[in-house]
């Protein structure tokens, strides 16, 4: 007897992956655009000194810079807490384990 051929699992076959196995950034496009684009900005406003590296305008007596930074800290903590949230959507499967 013989067994049916086993369908092309190489570099150039074209069969789809099973549903099992799929990539989650290909699954959810918009959710991993939107993990990037967060992380992307909080590394942008970090980096981009001539935003915050100035005397004025003052808040009461503190120069920008120091507002800036007690400003910056608490805020990017929420943004990434949420990209850990999003980061964990991605994960889940329908039905499957956490």
């Amino acid at each position: 007897m013989t067994e049916p051929a086993a369908a092309p699992s190489g570099p150039g076959s074209t069969g789809a992956p099973p549903e099992g196995r799929r990539n989650p950034l290909a699954a959810h496009p918009i959710t991993s655009l939107l993990i990037g684009l967060l992380l992307l900005a909080s590394i942008f406003f970090a980096l981009y000194v001539p935003l915050y590296g100035r005397l004025t305008p003052k808040v009461g007596d503190w120069p920008f810079f120091y507002f800036y930074l007690l400003a910056f800290m608490p805020v990017m903590a929420l943004v990434l807490w949420v990209v850990t949230l999003l980061q964990r959507r991605l994960g889940t499967q329908a039905g499957g384990p956490r």
